[in-house]
């Protein structure tokens, strides 16, 4: 039991890089504020909204993707992402300048991701880690 209950921890922990690609995700911050994320399942690039209406949309088809992208590109600048082993990481660049924000030891439940804590670096300004959580939940169809 001990050694299933194991096995199951290190699969919810490390398991990023195949839950996040191809989906779309609420992401509810540490200060309560929600956006929406579109993540590329055939690149890096995220599709990051206020919108659910555009994240859904950016999920329909490569070329709404690429719209979506390219339109926020114009307005935010470059968003990528990473998913890998127990880490979420998302960055912008802005006119050269990048920020990122590397969400820490995210355990995957179902279509729930949830990571106790995050580091991030803001071009330009701070530096640091909040140990306030952060969850993302799975929003488009199975």
């Amino acid at each position: 039991m001990l050694v299933a209950a194991g096995g199951w921890l290190a699969y919810a922990t490390h398991s990023v890089a195949s839950a996040v690609p191809g989906h779309v995700y609420k992401y509810t911050g540490a200060n309560g504020k929600q956006a929406y994320m579109t993540f590329s399942a055939t690149s890096d690039a995220v599709v990051i909204s206020s919108s659910k209406q555009t994240a859904l949309s950016a999920d329909q088809s490569t070329s709404g993707f690429n719209k979506a992208y390219q339109e926020q590109t114009e307005d935010q600048g470059t968003w990528t992402y990473k998913g890998q082993g127990s880490h979420l990481t998302v960055v912008v660049v802005r006119d050269g300048k990048s920020s990122q924000w590397q969400y820490d030891w995210v355990t995957v439940l179902g279509s729930k991701l949830y990571s106790p804590h995050f580091t991030y670096q803001i071009a330009d300004a701070r530096s640091g880690i909040s140990k306030k959580a952060t969850n993302f939940e799975r929003i488009d169809e199975c």
